[in-house]
């Protein structure tokens, strides 16, 4: 039996300083096969390697697939995957990449950080993907595995690869290059969700539209409940110094950078979460949903954020749909916005 993916490349992937993740077979009857990884919590491996028991038990299981789990050993990646038109200009204003993957269409670039980063989809005013920045709590499907889609291997484009580059030999990708990279997508149309204060301090997301107040609901229904249920899920977000004071929660808003340079570890925790809003007083003060805040802690989209947070805080979600149109409801006002 030939070996599968996983079993070709997770030892030397781990002698070159990557975490590898089994990726579920695209034949197998499950959602995200081809893409997800074969295991849950598969989250911890973005700060830890794998062990050879680990390697060993997923190398039996045959057409495993592979991938690498970003964020471990300051491994980012920048994943285009909508428009060849922005392919250029990205790779313009970011370090020369050295080990680039394709797998349907577009191309991920593989770079190393120094400092901590977040990762975050980019989508353009019509809601359409621009780019995934991969770092933190993110993994992404590598060579020689089957993509679900072509039937077909993903495959290295670039001389280089993951398995013969140790992690410690990838460009640096700084706070700076990913700032020009944005430049760059907002002049293909990428925009942030318009935010504004309301009275009691805390953020209303503009959502209203024709025929979406139950997704609208939806969103407030969620963002209420988190409110009053504070300890279900602001821990859970693991952020930096983040404390417990009586009812109250406060951490650093590590999506942003410091206004005085000082390192992640040192900075204060300006965010303040209160049952009548949530505002990082570092920041303006900016105020924030609790939505708001999953999408820039976790780097995830709206209705994914949605996804995560209304089971911690006891909002039934009967049907995955009901996020999808949430996340519809968002496209729209954007739109209107444009």
């Amino acid at each position: 039996m030939a070996e599968s993916p996983f079993a070709q490349t997770a030892p030397s992937l781990i002698a070159l300083g990557y975490s590898p993740l089994p990726i579920v077979p695209p034949d197998v009857p499950k959602l995200g096969a081809g893409k997800a990884p074969a295991l849950s919590g598969w989250q911890k491996y973005c700060n830890e390697a794998p062990t050879s028991f680990f390697v060993a038990g997923y190398s039996r299981a045959p057409a495993m697939g592979v991938g690498v789990a970003t964020g471990f050993g300051g491994l980012v990646a920048v994943d285009i995957d909508g428009y060849d038109a922005i392919i250029d200009p990205i790779l313009s204003v970011l370090p020369p990449a050295v080990v680039v993957k394709i797998g349907r269409k577009g191309l991920t670039a593989f770079y190393r950080s120094i400092v901590p980063m977040k990762s975050r989809p980019y989508n353009d005013a019509n809601g359409i993907r621009l780019l995934d920045f991969l770092s933190g709590g993110r993994q992404t499907v590598i060579p020689p595995s089957i993509h679900p889609d072509t039937g077909h291997p993903y495959y290295w484009w670039s001389d280089a690869t993951l398995e013969d580059t140790p992690l410690a030999a990838l460009p640096v990708l700084t706070h700076e290059h990913r700032a020009a990279m944005e430049e760059i997508l907002r002049s293909f149309g990428w925009t942030l969700l318009e935010r504004r204060q309301s009275c009691g301090g805390a953020v209303e997301q503009s959502v209203a539209s024709p025929g979406g107040s139950d997704a609208a609901s939806l969103f407030r229904a969620v963002n209420d409940a988190a409110l009053a249920n504070l300890a279900a899920w602001v821990p859970a977000l693991e952020l930096k110094r983040w404390f417990r004071a009586g009812s109250s929660f406060k951490a650093v808003a590590e999506w942003r950078p410091s206004s005085t340079g000082r390192a992640l570890h040192l900075r204060k925790p300006n965010l303040s979460f209160k049952s009548d809003g949530i505002v990082d007083f570092g920041d303006g003060p900016k105020g924030y949903t609790p939505i708001d805040v999953v999408v820039e802690a976790r780097g995830v989209t709206n209705a994914e954020a949605l996804l995560w947070l209304a089971p911690l805080v006891g909002v039934p979600l009967e049907d995955p749909e009901e996020a999808a149109l949430a996340s519809r409801v968002i496209t729209a006002a954007m739109k209107k916005k444009a």
